[in-house]
């Protein structure tokens, strides 16, 4: 059987889910919560009986349809059982129908890419070893303010509330990352939906007094504790309360079959901060392809991501 195009309505939501769950690189963006809340419209490529899926986030402009990476979603890409080779990838590729003009799309960790896609950088470190062990890994500078942040009574709370960390996100990053106010209001709707499905960690280092300087909030999804967002105030940055929290998640969940995605990052400056845990690189691929019109097709800029 072919590879079909679905549209939203035509998608056995059940079958895609177990087909992403079943998935060895089928992360929690592509659950059908996850491209529910985050993704404006949503359609698929479906291969078999749900043996393979891959799903197309898109919007309209100008009467064009494409294909873009949704906000604090990092991979998407083709989810299957088995390993997804460079064929499959480039079949699901020739599949995406002709109607999208333009397309934009984060693959993921398990699909085999060569030549015609970017690959994009993300972190993960393993926590299968007791926590001691783990430390060890730990940079002097993790180190160091670590220490800074509990001698100055820094204190971390979990259940903490994830509505307060994500208002500091958008506080301490306003628009500067490419996010708008809708998506601020999707990923809030998702953060509640994820909170009462038990798939929520959200913890906050506090202040001796009790005032909340800093906080993250990770997803948890078969065996990945992603970090989705951190939050924090100016006054965090000189006394270590992100190192501290970063070290509270690492000790929490040691010793289990699980990974910590740390969810990027291609800036230098959030991998070194990753780095100093002992997070190793993984690598996502990243594909464009402009089909606009002429002249439409010279007034997409090459390095926006994100918005048509």
């Amino acid at each position: 059987m072919p590879i079909r195009f679905l549209t939203y309505e035509q998608i056995d939501l059940e079958k895609w889910d177990q087909c992403v769950l079943q998935s060895h690189a089928g992360l929690i963006y592509s659950s059908s919560i996850f491209l529910n809340h985050m993704a404006a419209n949503w359609s698929a490529l479906v291969l078999d009986d749900y043996a393979a899926v891959m799903a197309l986030p898109w919007k309209r402009k100008w009467g064009l349809s494409y294909i873009y990476p949704p906000a604090f979603t990092q991979q998407l890409g083709i989810c299957a059982a088995e390993i997804v080779a460079e064929q499959m990838v480039n079949d699901f590729m020739n599949a995406i129908p002709a109607k999208f003009k333009f397309i934009e799309a984060n693959l993921n960790n398990g699909n085999a890419a060569l030549g015609q896609f970017q690959l994009r950088k993300n972190y993960v470190l393993l926590l299968d070893k007791d926590f001691s062990v783990l430390q060890k890994n730990f940079s002097r500078s993790a180190n160091r303010n670590i220490v800074k942040a509990k001698e100055q009574q820094i204190v971390v709370a979990e259940n903490a509330d994830p509505l307060q960390v994500l208002q500091m996100h958008r506080e301490r990053f306003k628009d500067g990352i490419g996010s708008n106010a809708e998506d601020y209001q999707r990923l809030q709707s998702l953060i509640k939906k994820l909170q009462t499905a038990g798939s929520i960690y959200c913890i906050t280092a506090r202040k001796v007094e009790g005032a909340v300087i800093a906080g993250s909030i990770f997803t948890l999804y078969k065996d990945r504790v992603t970090f989705l967002i951190n939050g924090n105030t100016p006054e965090s940055l000189a006394n270590g309360a992100t190192h501290l929290l970063m070290h509270h998640c690492i000790q929490y969940f040691s010793g289990r079959s699980l990974f910590l995605d740390f969810e990027g990052s291609d800036n230098p400056a959030f991998a070194r901060f990753y780095e100093q845990y002992g997070a190793t690189p993984e690598h996502y691929p990243f594909i464009r392809r402009n089909r606009l019109p002429w002249p439409i097709k010279l007034l997409k800029p090459a390095d926006d991501a994100n918005h048509f």
